[in-house]
């Protein structure tokens, strides 16, 4: 067999989840729903002229919308809820995949689900697969994908949607297989975000929960994709990178999502760890007594948020490395009121002047999962202080708790949802692995 038919069979293996799988999943999808409430506030004036193109389009009655009543389109349904969820760039994550997995793979799942009626068993199985699906994919593309312009989110992503959707139409492995095959030539989404006008990042994902849906409502009526369709002269593989790592999709003895990531601060995950270091660096230094910042960050980290110096809205926080670790340095944190109102005052502009980023391979080791940032701040005295961050909060290595994502939660709420509400959702969230339909916890969001 080829790369995409031991793929293929590899996630039709994908039978039984383990306790352990369960509590990483419920995990993820609270905090899917976190990601979800900063990303429908955050986004909100590209999220309501979407809204304003999609909803008026009508169709049969499907599938629940975050903060909606009523049903909508199930593709439509999993396309608008993958747009809130990346809004704030708050989402879970995958080091070596190099991109968002619970994104799209929920807004998706869940919206098949209700369409078609799955049991939380089916919703729970997708999910894996879809998980699995997208770090495979997508870690055996990189670091070629992201160098040659590709958006791993959207582009994995559509191809990993598919194989979840056609878990839930009881597909076997040369069903899945067709339903990556259609995938691929459904895949899409840029980098180009990063050089301009980034509010519009949140549709790489939601296109792909949308392209996979239907790719698996093909593959389910019988139509079959291109053989070879990752691996073959022209394939998927061949379009996005110059070289396959197969090691990568041979998978663990273990289920892949639980190498994702959780993150607490709404930008780029290229910025977190200097960001980390930054806030451990607060209270060591005083902003008049700094003459330089020097910033030792990846290549990658860079080209995707090492341009924008001094954001002009909201969006544009999420992409800068300058931005986000000046606030930290002076503020000793980093949230979402420093993404929503920024504060470019004349000391932040003047401490941003100071920080010069300085491209240093040794801080990115995918065989260690390292992304790291060194920050050095040379002080006006002479004197030299340091912090190096290899792994930030909420990466498996520095893991969170189901606490740390519950207060997640309600702080991303705030203003949204009261407390009764918060804990209604939990509760559904917490209650999935059990025997019986699914119950979709979107459904709960719109309810008044």
């Amino acid at each position: 067999m080829g790369i995409t038919a031991n793929l293929a069979f590899d996630l039709f293996q994908i039978q039984k989840l383990s306790n352990q799988d369960k509590e990483q999943l419920r995990l993820l999808i609270i905090d899917f729903f976190a990601a979800s409430y900063a990303g429908y506030k955050q986004n909100r004036d590209f999220n309501h002229a979407v809204e304003r193109v999609v909803f008026c389009q009508g169709g049969v009655e499907e599938a629940f919308v975050f903060l909606q009543q009523g049903r909508y389109p199930a593709a439509k349904a999993a396309f608008m809820n993958s747009l809130y969820g990346h809004g704030a760039e708050l989402d879970d994550g995958n080091k070596k995949a190099m991109g968002h997995v619970g994104v799209h793979v929920i807004p998706a799942v869940f919206a098949l689900a209700d369409k078609l009626n799955s049991t939380k068993e089916e919703v729970l199985v997708a999910l894996a697969t879809g998980y699995e699906a997208y770090i495979r994919i997508s870690s055996a593309a990189q670091p070629g994908m992201v160098q040659r312009g590709f958006h791993s989110t959207g582009m994995a992503g559509t191809l990993a949607c598919s194989a979840a959707c056609a878990r839930l139409y009881h597909l076997d492995a040369q069903g899945i297989e067709n339903a990556i095959a259609l995938a691929t030539t459904l895949s899409g989404g840029l980098l180009s975000y990063g050089d301009s006008r980034p509010a519009i990042k949140p549709m790489n994902p939601a296109k792909a929960a949308e392209n996979g849906m239907f790719a698996a409502m093909l593959a389910s009526e019988g139509v079959k994709g291109p053989a070879e369709a990752l691996e073959g002269p022209n394939g998927w593989f061949h379009a996005v990178t110059n070289k396959i790592e197969e090691e990568m999709l041979k998978g663990s003895a273990y289920l892949l999502m639980h190498e994702c990531y959780f993150k607490l601060y709404p930008s780029c995950r290229h910025t977190h760890c200097g960001i980390e270091a930054a806030i451990n660096l607060h209270n060591r230094i005083k902003a008049e007594d700094i003459k330089a910042v020097y910033v030792y960050i990846y290549p990658n980290a860079i080209k995707l948020a090492g341009r924008i110096r001094f954001p002009q809205n909201q969006d544009e926080t999420k992409f800068s490395i300058h931005y986000t670790l000046a606030c930290a340095l002076l503020y000793g944190s980093y949230g979402i009121d420093d993404m929503e109102h920024m504060k470019l005052s004349d000391e932040m502009v003047n401490l941003i002047n100071k920080i010069h980023l300085i491209s240093d391979e040794a801080m990115e080791d995918r065989s260690k999962n390292i992304r790291g940032t060194r920050v050095e701040i040379e002080k006006r005295n002479g004197e030299v202080i340091k912090e190096t961050v290899l792994v930030p909060k909420g990466d498996p290595e520095k893991p969170l708790d189901i606490q740390d994502i519950i207060n997640k939660l309600e702080e991303c709420a705030l203003g949204q949802a009261d407390q009764k509400m918060i804990e209604k959702l939990v509760q559904i969230i917490e209650e999935i692995d059990g025997d019986g339909e699914f119950i979709n916890p979107i459904r709960v969001t719109g309810e008044l």
